[in-house]
């Protein structure tokens, strides 16, 4: 499981990189683009958002079912690790939202370094487990529980809220368009 999961991680990290690139082509073409966005902006296909929670649900989905199967009891932990993720992706979309571009079908965001941070976390959590390099100890694995439930909510809440906010933003452009005709 474990080789096959890293496979699928590297396809997506794989895709994400794909659709990086292909934002940065679409910025360097649309010099209304280019103008609207400040310098701790960034436009982001809706796309590569959406990847990033099926990158969590590899990494982490896989650690937390394993966790869950040898001590069920962590499945409350990780419970209230998800609960405090939602919120804390709620309020990650909400601070680096600044508006949607519906003609390239992207975002832009300002930069933020809970993403890198996020990010990094998920990195260094499947390289922990997959060295068996976690220490034993209860209140150390209900802390690596409460992380990995974290984890799994907080990138598709962040994501949903995204998509929420772009799918507004563009009905509204669209109907402001159809008014102005």
């Amino acid at each position: 499981m474990e080789g096959s999961s890293s496979i699928v991680v590297l396809g997506v990290i794989a895709l994400i990189a794909r659709e990086l690139k292909r934002g940065r082509e679409i910025v360097r073409s649309d010099l209304g683009l280019q103008e609207r966005l400040a310098s701790n902006e960034r436009f982001r296909t809706v796309r590569m958002q959406a990847l990033e929670p099926v990158l969590a649900l590899v990494i982490v989905g896989s650690l937390l079912a394993e966790d869950i199967a040898h001590t069920p009891l962590h499945l409350g932990v990780a419970l209230a690790g998800a609960v405090i993720g939602a919120v804390f992706g709620l309020y990650r979309a909400r601070s680096t939202y600044v508006g949607s571009v519906p003609e390239h079908k992207g975002l832009v965001l300002r930069y933020s370094v809970e993403s890198v941070a996020a990010l990094g976390l998920l990195i260094v959590v499947k390289l922990v487990a997959e060295l068996d390099a976690l220490p034993e100890g209860t209140v150390f694995a209900s802390i690596v529980a409460l992380l990995l439930g974290f984890l799994l909510v907080e990138s598709g809440a962040r994501v949903v809220t995204l998509v929420r906010y772009y799918r507004r933003d563009a009905a509204a452009e669209a109907l402001a368009e159809t008014a102005a005709d």
